[in-house]
């Protein structure tokens, strides 16, 4: 079965899911493994200083329940890292020395900005202009990180959750030349694709962006729930394995001490 590579835990701001109940619904679902992803997103705006944790305490709670449930389940510890570019040495600083099993690069806002709230929107009526602003962001942000080892890019349509516009949907057709450059960086350094089944709660996925990644040589692709509470866990897992399936790819990723490893996808 399946790893669920992105959960947050109440280690984040966000969430109210506590880790060991985490691990027990992953475990009833029938899951290889779950790894925590709790935010670093330091100066959030609005959160400046809550989008991050004590990773000692952290690694104390991680390593605890992996001994508990070595026979069940294979818990992974892992961090999801918010991209922003005046933050990057402050991030560097505050991962070293810890060894993550697995480190999700995401870009979660625009110059400073949460796509999160309507009134970032306001002077934002054309979709596809928005997309394209937050496409570029984005590939800013992975040259401007490039030097750190992240192993997946976080939720390449992450904004689509939040949009205003009448159909969510990123579509490859209208962004495909910075589409293209996003995915062959990605494949380039070796960093996974993700199927993040949240965003797609909220708007369609175009299948033509995995398409896409399949043509230019991807093969590495994880999938996570990008759950906050447990009964999100999971969730649409295997539509989207069915899915991927159906378009030729054979499996599914994850990553222990940096290192992906593969899963059939049955």
């Amino acid at each position: 079965m399946y790893y669920d590579m992105h959960v947050h835990s109440d280690f984040s701001t966000d969430s109210t899911l506590e880790m060991e109940s985490g691990v027990r619904q992953a475990i009833s679902l029938g899951l290889s493994g779950i790894s925590f992803t709790d935010h670093l997103d330091i100066d959030f705006t609005g959160f400046e200083n809550e989008f991050h944790y004590d990773f000692n305490e952290y690694f104390s709670k991680v390593n605890s329940l992996k001994d508990k449930y070595s026979n069940k389940i294979d818990i992974l510890s892992a961090v999801e890292i918010g991209f922003q570019p005046h933050v990057k040495e402050e991030t560097l600083s505050m991962i070293k020395g810890f060894e993550f099993d697995y480190i999700i690069g995401s870009t979660h806002l625009i110059k400073k900005q949460d796509p999160y709230y309507p009134e970032f929107f306001d002077n934002r009526p054309d979709k596809n202009s928005f997309y394209n602003e937050y496409l570029n962001e984005l590939y800013s942000n992975l040259l401007l990180f490039s030097d750190l080892s992240f192993n997946t890019l976080g939720h390449l349509d992450y904004v689509a959750r939040y949009v205003p516009y009448e159909d969510k949907t990123l579509y490859y057709n209208y962004h495909s030349d910075i589409i293209d450059t996003i995915l062959k960086f990605i494949i380039n350094k070796e960093v996974a694709f993700e199927i993040n089944t949240s965003t797609y709660l909220k708007a369609t996925f175009d299948v033509n962006i995995l398409k896409r990644y399949k043509e230019l040589g991807g093969n590495l692709i994880t999938i996570g729930s990008d759950a906050h509470k447990c009964e999100a866990i999971g969730q649409n897992f295997k539509y989207y394995a069915d899915l991927l399936y159906s378009m030729g790819f054979k499996h599914l990723n994850y990553f222990k001490n940096g290192i992906p490893y593969s899963i059939k996808i049955n």
